[in-house]
């Protein structure tokens, strides 16, 4: 029997649910994300006042954004966010996204939207503690990424150093990224950067990305990852480090995309990416597999 979405969850609710998100537009679910990491964030904050009573706006700023900062990457993010002049406003990772892309179009740099935020696209909408990007990276470009990262963002320039050398042991093994964070400046919210090794499934991920358009926003637009390289990105993170939330965002596409989806596509890349039995496991709507 296929596992619900959320611990039971009756059929019916369900296939209702997946219904309604099918009928909603790719820009709605980005918009109704962000409402739901504002509502997200104004709970934080009421806890944070009330645990912090008399802390000031800077204080609280920084308090939120190492609560959305993962645990393995806050010891990291605390220290370059330290005394920065951060505010306890709610995110909104459309408009990061939106702002981010511009300004990557804007300096030729090849990018698309990967992990949560293509889940939200292709799957079903929820809160996001991070955006993720990959950068097609030529050399000559280094400068130029340095520089539009420097008008929004916090980052160390020695970090971007790291992702370059990482490189080419990232061509030969997977488990390996060539990436680092950065931080938007008002918020803190995280950026987490991944440079392309030129691994053929990262060239398909690149040519296959679809352009999403957000009416009436500024920038209008968003290169995101197809939603079978999506499927397959998450399926390769979890057999990385294994996560109910990543299980959950490939069998939401699964179900949202249904046969909207191209099977063999995925087939192909699962057995190049030794996924296949990962892939047949979500197909066939198991639960997570036990590691």
């Amino acid at each position: 029997m296929r596992q619900p979405l959320a611990p039971a969850t009756p059929v019916h609710i369900e296939a209702g649910i997946i219904a309604l998100l099918r009928a909603l537009s790719p820009a709605r679910k980005l918009e109704l994300a962000r409402d739901t990491n504002r509502m997200a964030d104004e709970l934080a904050l009421t806890g944070l006042r009330r645990r912090c009573a008399g802390a000031g706006a800077h204080e609280l700023g920084y308090a939120l954004a190492l609560q959305r900062i993962p645990p393995e990457q806050r010891a990291r993010g605390a220290a370059l966010l330290k005394g920065q002049p951060l505010m306890p406003d709610p995110v909104d990772p459309l408009a990061l996204a939106l702002g981010l892309g511009a300004m990557l179009d804007a300096r030729g740099i090849p990018y698309v939207i990967v992990g949560s935020v293509a889940a939200i696209v292709h799957g079903e909408y929820r809160a996001t503690r991070d955006l993720d990007v990959v950068l097609n990276l030529a050399p000559d470009a280094v400068s130029a990424l340095v520089q539009g990262l420097r008008e929004a963002y916090i980052f160390a320039p020695d970090d971007i150093i790291d992702a370059l050398l990482q490189l080419s042991e990232a061509r030969t093994d997977w488990r390996q990224r060539a990436s680092f964070c950065a931080y938007e400046k008002t918020t803190g919210f995280q950026i987490d950067i991944y440079l392309s090794s030129g691994r053929p499934f990262e060239v398909t991920q690149f040519q296959r990305a679809q352009v999403i358009e957000i009416p009436g926003a500024t920038g209008g637009m968003l290169r995101v990852a197809s939603a079978e390289d999506t499927v397959l990105a998450k399926l390769e993170w979890y057999r990385l480090a294994p996560s109910d939330r990543q299980w959950r965002d490939v069998q939401a596409i699964l179900r949202v995309q249904d046969t909207a989806l191209d099977l063999a596509y995925l087939r192909h890349w699962a057995a190049e990416l030794d996924l296949s039995g990962l892939l047949d496991q979500a197909l066939e709507g198991q639960p997570p597999p036990l590691e």
